[in-house]
């Protein structure tokens, strides 16, 4: 007879670490973007404020570049901090670094990216909600039905992202498993916005 209850209890008991990638040179912006103020905090606090708000077990904070200052803004936010010393060689380095300050205790990691100063609690909340209740190997948002950031990794492919090399995110992951990925419907677009460039800086400024 199977054990209802108890596989019920399993997934309910699965964790979720948060790790915010704060670790980029930030080429396209030409400044340390994280730390342009949106509202009345730095872009990246925003982020790893979410992170907070929301039901992952833990949040770590991915830094490299100018990470003196990206920490500065931060605080005395309750965050696990990790260097990535290698930050130079490209996004799959600062993926690792998060997944070697986590790895071992979760059972999935969402990936924030530190200049999507909108992403809110409520929107990790349902992306884990939905990790849980379903056990999808990926979970990520989509708007209007297009996949958007950030973008929950169950620990199964932890190590697919760990073999990763250069300039690379999840894309080539998630792009592999694409029948094991499960989408959450968003209804507000700018939850989802990244900044890259001056220009977007300033629309989505002016658009609040």
């Amino acid at each position: 007879m199977t054990d209802v209850s108890g596989s019920s209890q399993a997934r309910r008991s699965r964790e979720v670490a948060a790790v915010v990638l704060a670790a980029g040179q930030a080429t396209r912006m030409g400044e340390q973007k994280l730390l342009l103020p949106v509202g009345e905090r730095p872009m990246v606090r925003r982020v790893v404020d979410a992170a907070l708000g929301s039901r992952a077990a833990r949040t770590i904070v991915v830094v490299g570049h100018e990470s003196d200052a990206v920490l500065a803004a931060l605080d005395d936010a309750p965050v696990i901090v990790t260097m990535n010393p290698d930050y130079a060689d490209g996004m799959s380095t600062s993926l690792q670094a998060g997944l070697r300050a986590s790895a071992a205790r979760c059972d999935a990691a969402i990936f924030l990216l530190g200049d999507q100063p909108y992403v809110t609690a409520t929107l990790i909340d349902e992306i884990i909600d939905r990790f849980v209740s379903t056990g999808a190997a990926v979970v990520r948002p989509a708007v209007c039905g297009r996949p958007a950031n950030p973008v929950l990794i169950g620990s199964e492919l932890f190590p697919e992202i760990l073999e990763q090399r250069g300039d690379v995110g999840g894309r080539e992951i998630v792009e592999r498993h694409s029948e094991e990925v499960s989408l959450v419907s968003v209804d507000d677009p700018h939850v989802c916005v990244d900044i890259d460039s001056p220009q977007d800086y300033e629309a989505t400024r002016e658009s609040t």
